[in-house]
């Protein structure tokens, strides 16, 4: 994979979280299965690529990381919405 694409790949997965992000606090749930391994697969093709190109995807990734604390955030608001007496699902 060259660094164009890895790049791109951030890029999606970066929106894909946010898209997700978006849907936990409309109320949606989100199926994130094999995310984890995506990203991973990712994080593999750039140790492949020459230094100077996976230092770049490197510094990209942290947007991925950055949307994963976001999530992570919605999440927990949404749990602590649905835990209060008379909340709606």
């Amino acid at each position: 994979m060259r660094a164009v694409e890895v790049l791109q790949n951030i890029v999606d997965m970066t929106r894909e979280l946010e898209d997700a992000r978006v849907r936990v606090h409309r109320g949606v749930s989100v199926d994130m299965a094999g995310f984890d391994l995506r990203v991973r697969d990712l994080c593999l093709a750039a140790t492949e690529l020459p230094r100077a190109e996976g230092k770049v995807c490197a510094d990209a990734f942290e947007s991925i990381a950055v949307g994963l604390d976001r999530l992570t955030a919605a999440l927990r608001m949404a749990e602590r919405v649905d835990l209060k007496p008379g909340a709606k699902p």
